[in-house]
């Protein structure tokens, strides 16, 4: 559970009514993290949470044959692991705290709970998640067109 003015405080909620609020306070966790906490790994099946950070920072990484390949930092306000809410898949990468971090955790089961007895909540966190995946999904043409690769590159 998660204090209803915690959940007040975050960007991410800033578009959820009062009530609305008081429901995901209720369902969500607030959990500590060390650094170099491993909170999912890349092709782990099985727990499709996801996440936004309250307090700390996060890396997203990839692993090749041989190295570690950075994808992104995130720090306060931030949320990773969307994907896993919009379209049950094995991770796309793994996220490693880099500092101490406070994170909020929504589960699928209730993210899917909420779809039947809170559509108002779903509608306004699929809006979040798309908003995040476009703007992360722009991100990363401007990297590959940098890199000669990219969409606009053609």
């Amino acid at each position: 559970m998660v204090d209803a003015a915690v959940l007040k405080q975050q960007q991410f909620f800033k578009a959820f009514s009062e009530a609305e609020l008081k429901v995901l306070s209720e369902r969500l966790n607030l959990s500590d993290y060390e650094p170099q906490a491993t909170i999912f790994n890349e092709n782990q099946i099985g727990d499709d949470s996801m996440y936004i950070i309250v307090q700390g920072a996060v890396k997203i990484v990839k692993k090749n044959k041989t190295e570690e390949i950075f994808l992104a930092n995130l720090r306060d306000g931030d949320c990773f692991g969307e994907m896993s809410m919009l379209y049950p898949a094995p991770r796309s990468a793994s996220a490693v705290t880099i500092k101490p971090s406070k994170l909020i955790r929504l589960t699928d089961r209730d993210y899917n709970d909420f779809k039947k007895t809170q559509p108002s909540i779903v509608v306004k966190l699929n809006e979040i998640f798309i908003k995040t995946l476009v703007t992360r999904l722009r991100e990363a043409d401007k990297r590959l067109v940098k890199e000669g690769s990219g969409i606009g590159a053609l």
